[in-house]
């Protein structure tokens, strides 16, 4: 069994992800597939965003990169394009492993739909919050300002939108409380599954 777990940008996706059984699930962290991405395609990033994302040591500069992209949907674009085909492709290989080990595998990507995770999976989970939540947590977190998490805001605004199209079955998961109301959903979920 395949699982998509999805939501916006500090809804609550990882804490999800780290509230799941490890001995049943095995979670495919994309976000984290992304910087291994972002290592593996050297050349093409120079290429579209020039040297200076780049750190001394050779590695990209998240935080270089994140405001270039996420204040341009086109740049936006040209990043996804060169990160995630290799991205779905070890997501699904990971996928396939995990399954044959008898475990439940766990897509982890804020960009389920966009990256064509959905109809890979048998259930889809959609972690929902407020605006104004999850840019509290963005503040207190990240210490983004709001100006930047209201760009990332704005590159994110269809996630969750084509799901219930997608003819899977989907379970919402609303993480607008603390985090023993958010375990408890989890519980719950975990004892259908």
């Amino acid at each position: 069994m395949i699982i998509g777990l999805t939501g916006k940008s500090c809804a609550g996706k990882d804490t999800v992800a780290a509230l799941l059984p490890k001995d049943r699930f095995y979670v495919i962290d994309v976000d984290a597939l992304g910087h291994q991405a972002l290592e593996s395609n050297h050349e093409a990033l120079e290429k579209a965003f020039g040297a200076e994302i780049f750190r001394q040591d050779g590695t990209v500069d998240r935080h270089v990169l994140g405001p270039i992209v996420f204040s341009d949907t086109h740049k936006l674009e040209i990043l996804n394009s060169i990160t995630h085909p290799w991205m779905r492709e070890e997501a699904l290989r990971e996928a396939r492993e995990a399954e044959k080990n008898g475990k439940i595998a766990v897509i982890n990507a804020a960009l389920l739909e966009s990256m064509g995770f959905v109809n890979e999976c048998d259930m889809i989970i959609l972690v929902v919050a407020p605006y104004s939540v999850r840019e509290e947590r963005a503040l207190k977190r990240d210490g983004m300002t709001k100006e930047k998490f209201h760009d990332r805001a704005m590159a994110q605004k269809n996630i969750g939108l084509s799901l219930l199209e997608s003819g899977r079955n989907i379970i919402t998961i609303i993480n607008d409380a603390d985090k023993e109301t958010i375990s408890r959903q989890v519980s719950f979920l975990c004892a259908k599954i």
